[in-house]
């Protein structure tokens, strides 16, 4: 399967340079910025942003509690 999505890509670039030079984040707040979509297009095998659906997010959401944390050992900590 593939790992990445040009398309995807194209946005997320976009969107991290909007956060770099129009939000002034320092590069490691946008490289903290990116784990967040790059999780999001595992869960949903890379599919295009352009599909996506509110349950998706809430999907995933619950996806993400359900997860021990590998630090805690807990629900949610990962």
């Amino acid at each position: 399967m593939t790992k990445h999505n040009p398309e995807n890509e194209r946005i997320k670039r976009q969107y991290f340079a909007y956060l770099k030079e129009a939000k002034r984040h320092s590069e490691p707040t946008v490289d903290a910025a990116a784990k967040a979509p790059s999780r999001f297009e595992e869960y949903t095998r890379h599919k295009e942003f352009e599909a996506f659906r509110l349950e998706q997010a809430a999907a995933f959401k619950r996806h993400l509690a359900e997860r021990t944390g590998k630090r805690v050992g807990g629900p949610g900590r990962s």
